[in-house]
């Protein structure tokens, strides 16, 4: 009975990833033509920390497929959101002011064009906590305050590590919780 599921979750997700990456190309052809016509000096003074966060999730987009959660192994897929070039340059940006940037965005539920396969569109708090995974290198579940997510099995689509920590960031308490958790990684 699970084998149909994992068969279909693995179509529903190469779909996904597929159609994601037929629109990354139109948009990297555009942005390759706007680069042209803009000056290299410009384009360095308006490389903000805002600017590039919102290039990368509400204009690019893309599909995480499961690289948004940092392992050991580090897997460098390149049509993945946090294999591109822009993201490797946001990543850059000094440590405390990309923490505290992001820790502002945590409560924002806006949808991004950052797909989460095989599940749904990431909302900006959600980018915000998988940014800084990557920046502190300890994913959210791995504080042990929010350890009993770690093991915790699937249900469904609405029962998945996507919606708890969707539903962590919706409750203050936690939210804040979490905000000061990555603030305590910078001390480290």
């Amino acid at each position: 009975m699970r084998d149909p599921l994992k068969i279909l979750l693995l179509i529903l997700t190469l779909v996904s990833c597929k159609n994601q990456t037929e629109t990354k190309s139109e948009l990297t052809k555009e942005t390759a033509e706007l680069t042209i016509e803009i000056p290299q000096m410009e384009l360095q003074q308006t490389d903000s920390i805002t600017k590039q966060w919102y290039f990368m999730v509400f204009e690019k987009g893309g599909c995480l497929g499961g690289t948004q959660y940092v392992t050991e192994k580090k897997r460098e897929i390149p049509t993945m959101v946090f294999s591109e070039k822009e993201w490797k340059k946001f990543a850059e940006n000094d440590k405390t002011k990309l923490t505290e940037f992001l820790i502002s965005k945590l409560s924002d539920t806006t949808k991004t064009k950052v797909h989460t396969c095989p599940f749904f569109g990431a909302t900006n708090g959600e980018m915000a906590v998988y940014s800084l995974q990557h920046i502190h290198n300890i994913n959210w579940l791995e504080f042990s305050e929010f350890k009993e997510y770690k093991d915790r099995e699937y249900g469904n689509a609405t029962d998945q590590p996507q919606m708890w920590l969707q539903n962590i960031l919706k409750d203050e308490t936690k939210r804040n919780k979490l905000a000061e958790l990555y603030r305590n990684e910078l001390k480290k």
